[in-house]
């Protein structure tokens, strides 16, 4: 029996984020810390003179300062938790945000956004063409004329290599209560196919450094190539495609008709 043999659990792939998942993304990455794509993207938003829509909003890091900044942004989580946090974020900080608690790739909305954008590679949880697809025609419909998208995109190059070795992807602590949240992963990537197959380990730790609980996560994540993302958007109604970045990390902005 091979390696590939011997990993093969059931455990349920993509699970929501939700829970001491959600606590532990917050407390990862924190909504009031600097970040190096919110500049790239209120840019966008500011260019685009519209209502904006944060595909994926989280815990708001993106979002929450946006809305500070007085820029009319509304997002969109499929986690209640995570929504739940970023309200209470808005509510401390004194801003009114617009939250919608709903499938971020099929939802149906009658507004219509000047700029719909999809940060931080979360693109890589639809599982397959047909579902990028219908994800990228659900965004365009909801696009204004000549509105743009916006979407972040990576290949995981570095880990082609990856036979399942186990290590800490990160770590921190919440101030308010001295509990860690660490979480270690190992990984497999089927190259030809397109896929990431990630386990991850996730534990707490109390203040003083002992194991309170642990529990296991697997996800499948898909990558495309620039070309593969341009020729899709293209497909789904794009007037105009456009590609920024790298051949490993770059972002297309397809243009609505």
């Amino acid at each position: 029996m091979d390696l590939e043999d011997r990993v093969r659990d059931a455990l349920p792939v993509n699970e929501p984020y939700d829970d001491l998942v959600a606590q532990a993304y917050d407390t990862w990455l924190p909504h009031d810390a600097e970040y190096g794509d919110a500049d790239y993207y209120r840019s966008a938003i500011e260019r685009g003179g519209g209502p904006a829509l944060e595909l994926g909003c989280g815990n708001g890091r993106l979002l929450l300062q946006y809305t500070a900044a007085g820029l009319d942004v509304d997002g969109i989580d499929s986690s209640a938790d995570m929504l739940a946090i970023c309200a209470a974020h808005a509510a401390a900080m004194g801003i009114s945000i617009t939250l919608h608690h709903a499938d971020w790739a099929s939802f149906d909305f009658e507004k219509r956004y000047a700029t719909i954008y999809n940060p931080s590679g979360s693109f890589s949880l639809i599982g397959d063409d047909d579902g990028a697809r219908q994800a990228m025609g659900t965004w365009m419909r909801h696009l204004a004329p000549g509105g743009h998208l916006l979407i972040a995109m990576g290949v995981p190059r570095a880990d082609f290599d990856a036979h399942w070795e186990w290590h800490v992807r990160r770590s921190a602590t919440r101030k308010s209560d001295g509990v860690t949240f660490m979480v270690h992963e190992a990984i497999r990537c089927e190259v030809d196919a397109q896929v990431c197959h990630n386990l991850q380990r996730h534990e707490l730790w109390d203040a003083r450094g002992r194991l309170v609980t642990t529990f296991m996560r697997r996800h499948r994540l898909r990558w495309w190539t620039g070309e593969q993302m341009e020729q899709m958007l293209v497909e789904s109604g794009a007037a105009r495609v456009r590609r920024y970045g790298t051949d490993d990390e770059f972002i297309v902005v397809a243009t609505a008709p």
